[in-house]
């Protein structure tokens, strides 16, 4: 059996979850090193799951080594060092089983929009990565382009840093992680910006809008600066506008979004 980790965080671990169906599907025995087991639901019958460790592990898949290779993106780069060389699907095949919370977003009838809430990158109290963190009053820009036409609901834990106008349904601190998967499953799109929301949007190829930070692309912080939406977003699905854009700029990736969720609630609901 051979065990396999990545990095702590859940998006690391979603990233993950993909690279071990993979290797599952090839008939590999795995024990999967996670405190996100949950993410692990779909193949927890065909692997063994222990609590996350960093030593006496046989393959990491993490993307830290291969920051400043342009030549892939995030997700290729956890493939990579973990010995996966082929290409590797990234999905989440999620079956909800929180129906309060499925009737609760649904029977309204418009398209789900998973809105992330501002919070410290990289869970941190000292205050490193905050450059990242984009001016959220964009991201307030793209909910009132969204306006009624979709359905807002705010995600995340922690302290937030920003209040959102316009939420209809605040999830936020009150999910498990099955619930926030739940969510996930029946969203038609994603706003936020960079973090835990890019794989989990991907892992359901939903359509995502993430805004960026200009701040965090003009660091002195190397590794910061490293953070591209290049390198990072995975899915064509996936567009990133700049927290210092027009509302012109706004506005038009806003509508062009609204055109993709609208399309996928119409396909799936």
């Amino acid at each position: 059996m051979i065990s396999i980790r990545s990095g702590k965080g859940i998006g690391d671990n979603l990233y993950l979850q993909s690279i071990a169906r993979h290797l599952v599907d090839k008939g590999e025995r795995l024990e999967v090193c996670t405190d996100w087991p949950d993410i692990f639901r779909p193949i927890a019958k065909e692997i063994a799951i222990s609590p996350f460790r960093r030593i006496n592990v046989a393959r990491v898949a993490h993307y830290t080594t291969r920051k400043k290779v342009m030549e892939t993106d995030q997700f290729q780069d956890c493939c990579l060092t973990a010995g996966v060389r082929e290409a590797v699907d990234l999905r989440l095949d999620w079956k909800p089983s929180n129906g309060n919370l499925l009737d609760l977003l649904l029977s309204p009838g418009k398209p789900v929009v998973v809105v992330q809430m501002p919070r410290e990158p990289f869970g941190r109290s000292d205050g490193y990565g905050m450059e990242l963190l984009p001016d959220c009053s964009t991201i307030q820009r793209v909910i009132d382009a969204i306006g009624s036409d979709a359905l807002i609901v705010q995600v995340g834990s922690g302290k937030a840093l920003y209040g959102f106008r316009g939420i209809e349904v605040d999830l936020a601190g009150k999910t498990s992680v099955s619930d926030l998967l739940d969510v996930a499953s029946v969203a038609s799109g994603f706003v936020g910006y960079c973090s835990f929301l890019v794989p989990l949007a991907e892992s359901f190829s939903a359509p995502a809008l993430l805004v960026w930070s200009r701040r965090g692309l003009n660091s002195r912080d190397e590794y910061i600066r490293t953070i591209t939406p290049k390198k990072i977003l995975h899915r064509a699905s996936s567009r990133a506008v700049f927290d210092d854009c027009s509302d012109h700029e706004i506005a038009e990736a806003a509508y062009a979004f609204l055109d993709a969720i609208r399309n996928r609630h119409a396909l799936c609901w």
